[in-house]
């Protein structure tokens, strides 16, 4: 069987920092996954943004979530907005780490708009799958991940790996 994830790069933060990018993403892959595992200074949901050349902050995003906490079910949808949201009910925090992993499709194609699928997770608060969208017709070659309030930082000890899916 052949190993289809191929490592791109990793990083753990040695300090508290306000988001994590991987730049220079070569186009060999047919599709990405982001794994980032870890926590936050105070509780906050973790964005992505996405580019070619440099990291689009327009409003060229939508995302649709659907949400749960066990006793509890909810969706949300936004568009044309700045990021796309990558949990809802499983916001990060100080105390509980976290997992989200994002699988984005197709990114290096050229002729239509890039999406993605992400799947969040804290055992104290819910889970989370949302489905997001970047309006644009350019091939990603930048990925970041941060905390949606920009007054939140990505805690020491989150570890963000990058892997490239080769076609079987």
């Amino acid at each position: 069987m052949p190993i289809t994830y191929e490592p791109i790069a990793t990083t753990t933060l040695g300090s508290a920092a306000a988001s994590y990018t991987f730049t220079s993403i070569p186009s060999t892959y047919t599709d990405l996954v982001l794994i980032a595992t870890g926590k936050v200074d105070v509780a906050s949901t973790t964005k992505l943004n996405v580019g070619n050349g440099s990291i689009d902050t327009g409003s060229n995003y939508s995302w649709t979530v659907l949400s749960g906490t066990g006793s509890a079910a909810n969706s949300y949808r936004e568009s044309s907005v700045t990021f796309t949201q990558n949990e809802r009910y499983a916001n990060w925090d100080a105390t509980n780490t976290s997992t989200t992993i994002i699988q984005i499709q197709n990114y290096a194609n050229t002729t239509t708009y890039k999406t993605w699928l992400s799947r969040g997770n804290n055992a104290a608060t819910g889970v989370d799958a949302i489905v997001g969208l970047w309006r644009s017709t350019s091939a990603i070659d930048q990925v970041r991940i941060s905390a949606t309030n920009a007054t939140r930082n990505l805690a020491a000890g989150t570890t963000v790996t990058l892997y490239g899916i080769k076609a079987a």
